[in-house]
């Protein structure tokens, strides 16, 4: 039974009255021979009745509680047919009281009017009982205890719960017993359970986006503090739990949980919720283990993130897009750090380098404004939050790069470290491509000049390292870009006017990029080469001055450089046949 006990206790106490009296009325019973036994009778077996039922009750609930949460008592205490029942059961014994004391000093009518009362009474509570008993049984079980919990989790009871808990730290925390009874059935290995509880929470947490304005759920409030918990550290927590436990199906649901929290909060416009559910994916991405369960949770978490991202850039919630980026290279890359010599899966990597991250720059480069400035990148201002705060738009142009350049540093090292092949390099050089060739078309140059460098850095390490490692790396991104851009970029890394090597020389993985920019320290990945960097590219620019026009391009680009060439040399024929004429 879903809802017993609805029914107000003064309709009972109104309907049994109303009978009782009618009954009085209609009957002619003489109760002078035998009317204090039935009220002794009945006193006596409702108070026996009382006490052995709630003993078994308190039985029950302790076993929940022990089972589920210490912290489900307080959910059975202020349960309304706990108290409804112990009221209709001590006015019944009440009634059956009085009826004994008043015997002797009342009159037949009103005799009769009592002893009706009094077994009208009976039947109700022990009916009522008979429900509270059920329904207090029914909450013994998994689905029961889930049903009952959804009841509570009302968004209004949420809110006034949050608050309760921001007021006073020893209030309970309004999702800590579905956690509680989500990371109870991990235990039982009880896998409907698990998965009927997320659910629940979150159906619940959906009505609650609905429900709340933005500005309540914003970092520092109550509500904002509650869902910042249950993303970032509840549900991932759980999810682990559930890998360690290799119950993938478990720890899958508890990913889908995450992004389908990130995806209503995006329908809403919370930013703030979609930020607390790209962190406590990428948690999953980079604390669950390395065997089978963790390696499938681990690749649904990337890719179940790069929806919900790429969700909020189409919304334009920029500054959450951005962030949540971030976080995801930081936390892929800090994946890839723990990992041993033989723990080489790399398939989510590669397809978060090859085609995730590309497709949410993709995405962003679409949705920002044309004529949007990059002075703040240019001059190294980057920061999400506090005075020299950078804009949104270019908050997430720049969390791409440096989540793509994070992703990419570790996998080097990887290789480098464990002398062992990691990921398929000609597919990481092409999405590098793909950004690159997305920044071509756009009006973001400097950008393009920085990507394009970058990559031209982790070219130059593939060229100074032993053949055998990065060795299918390769990238047509060089011959996409006309050669003034190429020549451009090189001439803007030699004069020192930006440095690609920055995101790449530090150390993948350690500080939270969002908090503390420099995630890492800078160590080289390749710092023993024959040459620097800067002969390097001396060198690579040399061949490209040598190279004919369209030579090693793709073909667009080389009709592109072809039709320029002609057009400056019909253009300088022109000059020379006007100087002529003149």
């Amino acid at each position: 039974m879903d809802k017993p006990l609805r029914w107000p206790v003064p309709a009972i106490f109104a309907v049994v009255a109303g009978v009782s009296m009618i009954v009085a009325e209609l009957s002619h019973y003489d109760l002078s021979s035998n009317g204090q036994q039935v009220f002794a009778t009945l006193a006596s077996i409702q108070a026996a009745i009382f006490a052995i039922v709630f003993s078994v009750v308190v039985l029950g609930i302790q076993l929940s509680t022990s089972r589920y949460s210490t912290r489900l008592a307080n959910l059975f205490r202020s349960d309304e047919g706990y108290k409804k029942t112990v009221g209709i059961f001590v006015s019944s014994i009440g009634i059956d009281v009085i009826g004994l004391l008043a015997f002797t000093h009342v009159s037949p009518p009103t005799l009769r009017y009592l002893t009706s009362l009094a077994l009208g009474l009976a039947t109700a509570s022990f009916a009522v009982l008979y429900f509270f008993v059920d329904r207090t049984l029914e909450q013994t079980t998994p689905e029961g205890i889930i049903k009952r919990v959804k009841q509570e989790l009302t968004p209004q009871q949420i809110i006034s719960d949050a608050k309760a808990t921001d007021g006073d730290p020893s209030e309970t925390d309004p999702f800590l017993v579905p956690i509680s009874i989500v990371r109870s059935a991990i235990d039982d290995r009880d896998v409907p359970a698990v998965i009927r509880a997320l659910n629940v929470i979150d159906n619940q947490v959906e009505e609650l986006l609905k429900f709340v304005s933005t500005d309540r759920i914003e970092d520092e409030t109550p509500v904002g503090d509650t869902l910042e918990e249950l993303c970032t550290n509840r549900l991932p927590s759980a999810g682990e739990k559930a890998v360690d436990e290799d119950l993938g199906e478990a720890g899958s649901t508890t990913v889908n949980t995450l992004s389908s929290i990130g995806s209503n909060s995006i329908e809403q416009s919370h930013g703030p919720v979609v930020v607390h559910t790209s962190r406590g994916l990428g948690k999953l991405i980079s604390n669950v283990n390395f065997e089978t369960t963790g390696e499938k949770v681990r690749k649904e978490g990337v890719e179940r993130s790069t929806e919900v991202l790429t969700e909020a850039t189409e919304a334009k919630l920029w500054d959450a897009a951005g962030t949540g980026t971030r976080v995801l290279g930081w936390r892929a890359a800090q994946s890839v750090m723990q990992r041993g010599p033989t723990e080489n899966v790399g398939r989510p990597y590669t397809s978060l380098i090859l085609r995730y991250l590309p497709g949410i720059l993709k995405k962003i480069v679409e949705g920002v404004p044309d004529d949007l400035s990059t002075e703040q990148l240019q001059r190294g201002l980057i920061a999400r939050d506090g005075e020299y705060a950078t804009p949104p738009e270019q908050w997430a142009l720049w969390c791409c790069y440096a989540a793509m350049s994070e992703a990419t540093s570790s996998v080097i090292r990887y290789e480098l470290n464990h002398g062992e092949k990691f990921v398929k390099w000609g597919r990481v050089g092409n999405g590098w491509t793909q950004c690159i060739a997305t920044l071509n078309n756009s009006n973001f140059d400097y950008l393009l000049r920085l990507w394009l460098g970058t990559l031209l850095y982790v070219e130059y390490i593939s060229f100074e390292t032993d053949d055998q490692h990065l060795s299918d790396f390769h990238s047509s991104a060089r011959f996409d870009v006309s050669r003034e851009t190429f020549m451009q970029t090189i001439d803007d890394i030699i004069q020192e006017r930006f440095d690609p090597r920055s995101q790449i020389d530090l150390l993948p993985g350690y500080f939270d990029p969002v908090e503390q920019p420099q995630t890492g320290y800078p160590a080289p990945p390749c710092s023993d080469a024959d040459r620097t960097f800067e002969e390097w590219l001396k060198h690579q620019k040399k061949i490209m001055s040598d190279r004919p026009p369209g030579w090693g391009v793709s073909r667009d680009r080389a009709e592109e450089e072809i039709k320029h060439k002609t057009e400056e040399s019909e253009d300088s024929r022109e000059d020379d046949d006007g100087g002529s004429g003149s």
